[in-house]
């Protein structure tokens, strides 16, 4: 049992520190502007400590079946996003034996803000079955809500309609206006919806402001580390491009018992023209037990 103990110390001590050293490394090359008020260390360790008590689909501990660089690359999302699970800004879901990084509506909402061309905050509304909706154009043909009048009897109904999220961007307002529906299709894309029946208005208010911000950065240059993680990690749950539906990995996941250090995630200096670099860690031998 002291074995035991002692191996998880030791893996959380070579997981975190090789994501802090790494997220120190690209905030003092440039490459992401963390919050002042936001503690990497602190974040870590209550990351950790929520980590203890996740399991997988088979009620298997994800320390124990998912693989190491998994976990320290859902840490590192978490990180460079500037979010911590204990303010329930995201949550670790695992598929298969990959760990992933969850971005919940007040996580996006508050990584959103940093990136770059962003104005004020984001927001996202819902629409109520008996509101009355105007739509409108704007001079790019996207739609916009001109007006939204809604009651108290038509939000205790809870019958949700729709909704839109509207973002400051580049000096003007952009909006994205999706009817449940639309919002419910893009569930079925989803690796996991249970939690969608559960939180019907949050969820609704992400998904809507998710493909706001998505349809703003895919028309964008810039190369920008937050706006590419946030894109990377809801890709890893949902696909919205109308391309194959991603099923949920399946299978029986054995428990395995890590037996290497985790290798400090390699460093690459980025030529001007060169293609954003993916900000992942790699494991010298993947088949390497966690």
């Amino acid at each position: 049992m002291e074995n035991k103990k002692n191996e998880v110390v030791n893996v959380e001590k070579n997981i975190t520190t090789s994501v802090q050293n790494r997220v120190q490394e690209l905030a003092k090359s440039g490459r992401i502007d963390l919050p002042k008020d936001y503690s990497v260390g602190n974040a870590m360790n209550s990351a950790w400590l929520i980590l203890q008590g996740v399991v997988d689909r088979n009620k298997k501990p994800v320390l124990q079946s998912c693989t190491k660089d998994s976990v320290a690359n859902a840490l590192l999302d978490m990180a460079v996003l500037g979010l911590n699970p204990a303010k329930q800004q995201g949550y670790f879901i695992a598929y298969g034996n990959k760990l992933s990084w969850f971005t919940s509506y007040f996580g996006n909402v508050a990584a959103i803000q940093r990136i770059k061309g962003y104005e004020g905050l984001p927001s996202a509304t819902l629409i109520y079955d008996g509101d009355e909706v105007e739509l409108t154009h704007d001079e790019l043909g996207e739609e916009m809500v001109k007006s939204h009048e809604t009651t108290w009897e038509n939000k205790l109904k809870g019958n949700i309609v729709g909704a839109y999220a509207s973002i400051k961007f580049d000096g003007r307002m952009r909006q994205q206006v999706m009817t449940m529906a639309e919002i419910k299709e893009s569930w079925s894309m989803s690796k996991t919806n249970k939690e969608h029946k559960q939180f019907t208005g949050e969820f609704a208010k992400r998904t809507v402001l998710n493909r706001l911000m998505k349809n703003i950065l895919k028309t964008s240059t810039d190369d920008d580390l937050v706006a590419e993680t946030l894109i990377k990690t809801e890709n890893e749950h949902y696909e919205f491009d109308n391309e194959d539906v991603i099923d949920q990995v399946t299978g029986e996941v054995e428990e395995q018992t890590a037996k290497e250090e985790l290798p400090e995630p390699k460093v690459e200096t980025q030529k001007a023209g060169d293609p954003p670099q993916k900000e992942n860690f790699e494991v010298e031998n993947e088949k390497d037990p966690f």
